[in-house]
């Protein structure tokens, strides 16, 4: 019996701190540098994405919507793309990042609403 709550206990925590560990990363890049290609607008929302995340594959038809409606808006596939997610220090999909003048502004993780995402944008522009 004890063995069987000393599994819950550590499978709880793992599930407690995968998470954690996701946001102090996030939290870590705020107001970091990034070397960015040239040609990008002065700000440009980033939305890392995998295709086996559920959250994502609801996030990503917003993505592509506001990306038709937005230049500033890029998508990034962390497995097409890893030099990129490892540059911002991605730990999660999804997770949306703003830029602006090569600077992380800021840092959202999880799925995101079309609402929320168009405040950002409209925010920072």
């Amino acid at each position: 019996m004890s063995w069987i709550l000393i599994l819950i206990a550590l499978a709880a925590g793992f599930f407690i701190l995968m998470p954690f560990m996701a946001y102090l990363s996030s939290r870590r890049i705020l107001g970091h540098r990034v070397d960015l290609e040239t040609g990008t607008t002065s700000h440009q929302l980033y939305y890392f994405y995998s295709d086996n995340c559920g959250p994502c594959r609801s996030m990503t038809p917003i993505i592509d919507e506001l990306s038709s409606e937005h230049d500033n808006v890029a998508k990034v596939d962390i497995r097409q793309d890893p030099e990129t997610a490892r540059k911002f220090g991605i730990r999660a999909t999804p997770t949306t990042i703003l830029v602006r003048d090569n600077v992380v502004q800021k840092v959202l993780l999880g799925a995101k609403s079309k609402k929320q995402l168009l405040q950002l944008l409209e925010n920072q522009t």
